[in-house]
């Protein structure tokens, strides 16, 4: 019996990969994102509150009859709702869609920081026919969002996002 093989599995020849560890600039990153969601919200009260105006209701009013519209009160009323639902149902896509990115971002997920710049790319069309006071709550959207995908793609940001790609091939067959 002293001839037979033992299972003594002794040392492993390999290190086991450490997973990377989020840098500093990440939690810029995420706390930037999350600002760029908070400032959605502040741009959205500023839409409610002007989608509710007066002066809105005049304009939606005089663009109707414009086309030839006959402009009843509930057609009126019913306008000025859809646009209330828009601004807000908006919003809400807008913080969710931040949140969840952010949190993603962090973790180092590449195609979360692929959808963060397309989506801050296509923010860049909010631009247009920017109203104020709101406006400046939607700028520092806008300039928030952009500087958080900067610093994801530049520097250590850029390096971490590699270091977890890198990590996830190495560790795909185990």
């Amino acid at each position: 019996m002293t001839d037979m093989p033992r299972y003594n599995p002794g040392t492993p020849d390999y290190q086991p990969v450490q997973a990377p560890v989020a840098p500093p600039v990440m939690n810029i990153v995420f706390w930037l994102m999350l600002a760029a969601g908070l400032m959605s919200v502040v741009a959205a009260v500023f839409g409610v509150m002007n989608a509710n105006s007066s002066t809105v209701r005049a304009q939606v009013e005089a663009e109707l009859a414009k086309r030839g519209t006959p402009v009843t009160p509930e057609m009126l009323d019913t306008v000025m709702a859809f646009s209330l639902a828009t601004v807000i149902g908006t919003a809400v896509v807008s913080v969710i869609a931040y949140v969840v990115l952010a949190i993603f971002v962090k973790k180092g997920m590449g195609w979360a920081r692929i959808v963060a710049a397309v989506l801050a790319v296509l923010s860049l069309g909010q631009f247009i026919g920017l109203a104020m006071p709101g406006g400046i709550a939607t700028t520092l959207q806008i300039l928030l969002g952009l500087a958080a995908v900067a610093l994801c793609f530049t520097g250590a940001g850029a390096a971490f996002f590699r270091a977890r790609r890198d990590f996830k091939l190495a560790t795909k067959g185990r």
